[in-house]
């Protein structure tokens, strides 16, 4: 059995770590699990389908079926065995199950709606209500939910998935300051463009509904998208690296605080600083009206 004895935990660049990790079974997943595997960490890999983990499972990670949508009950007691049956704990969640839903808002149905919200958004909560209480009785660990740079604007023709997202970095900068004291880390991980089969047609659901009026606003996205699959300029491997140090505090993050949000990628830099900058100039251009709204009597110091 692997050394899990007490002085292990997350934030120490020399113990070895418990690592919970969803969705799995391809992309971002499978790199840090990957990553995490040969630091020396162990590695409980989950996917829906544990048939896609088989070359995790033979680099020696401990592979199970897990949805993130199923009911508390169920990921508890799913939860729960990790626990008292194998290792004892878990030092760091990283929530990386989901997927991208396209199409124009009118055109995501309710049910399109729900499903995307119910993987990217709650299943991430489902997580965290069944992982915490661990963490929380150890006094230690690490949370990474996986966000996205598309959480910093909605795209025309992504804007379901954008908001799922943005959710997800949100939720994570209020749980942050909910567990601090607590000795648990909480990190909203925003990747840019990384080449994966993220973006495949299998992997990619676009709503099933098309609406001929709004197509000219979401094609372009959608264009974009499939001309992007498997082109994209991020490396797994190395972002999953990256991942893996910071949340470890290891190799080159050592005493490097971990930040609300971790962009990931040098896309994701230019992108996001591209829509600040956006953001601002809309809000200098309205300042005098927008700032005019106070009661007469409130003065500033």
């Amino acid at each position: 059995m692997p050394d899990t004895s007490p002085q292990s935990g997350a934030n120490t660049a020399n113990s070895k770590n418990v690592w919970l990790i969803t969705g799995c079974s391809s992309g971002l997943g499978h790199s840090i699990a990957v990553a995490a595997l040969n630091r020396g960490d162990v590695v409980i890999a989950t996917a829906r389908d544990v048939a896609k983990l088989s070359l995790l499972s033979e680099r020696g990670a401990l592979t199970r079926s897990l949805d993130v949508t199923w009911p508390d009950t169920v990921l508890s007691a799913t939860i729960e065995e990790f626990v008292s049956r194998t290792y004892g704990r878990i030092d760091i969640l990283v929530n990386n199950a989901g997927y991208i839903l396209t199409g124009g808002v009118e055109e995501c149905s309710r049910e399109e709606v729900h499903a995307v919200f119910d993987t990217n958004v709650f299943g991430q909560l489902n997580m965290i209500r069944v992982v915490l209480p661990f963490m929380r009785r150890q006094r230690s660990g690490a949370i990474a939910n996986l966000g996205s740079i598309g959480g910093w604007n909605g795209t025309p023709g992504a804007g379901l998935y954008c908001a799922t997202k943005a959710c997800a970095s949100l939720l994570s900068e209020a749980l942050r300051g909910e567990v601090a004291h607590l000795g648990i880390d909480v990190v909203a991980i925003e990747p840019g463009y990384t080449r994966t089969n993220f973006l495949t047609p299998r992997h990619r659901v676009r709503a099933e509904k098309v609406i001929q009026d709004i197509a000219q606003g979401v094609e372009p996205t959608t264009k974009a998208l499939e001309a992007y699959s498997l082109k994209q300029p991020g490396d797994p491997d190395k972002a999953a690296q990256l991942i893996v140090e910071a949340l470890t505090k290891s190799g080159r993050c050592v005493d490097r605080k971990l930040p609300k949000r971790l962009l990931i990628g040098e896309d994701a830099y230019r992108i996001v600083n591209g829509h600040i900058e956006v953001d601002q100039s809309d809000w200098k251009a309205w300042e005098d009206l927008a700032t005019a709204t106070n009661f007469d009597d409130v003065k500033y110091l």
